[in-house]
């Protein structure tokens, strides 16, 4: 079995690197098609992520 190491920084470090991944995922599904008609699911799409809540004020750990 991997064991998996759970030390402070380690921690910390998978810690940051979901919270980019949320960022980027959130920012994709915000990104428009340059030059394209927006499709009514991605309007739609859009207007759900923009009223989810930001939830990186509670993460203490990550400088920004």
């Amino acid at each position: 079995m991997l064991k998996v190491d759970m030390s402070s920084g380690a921690v910390t470090t998978r810690l940051k690197r979901v919270s980019q991944l949320r960022r980027l995922c959130l920012s994709l599904a915000t990104a428009k098609i340059l030059g394209a008609e927006p499709r009514k699911t991605e309007v739609k799409n859009a207007a759900i992520i923009s009223k989810a809540p930001d939830i990186s004020k509670y993460d203490k750990r990550e400088n920004k």
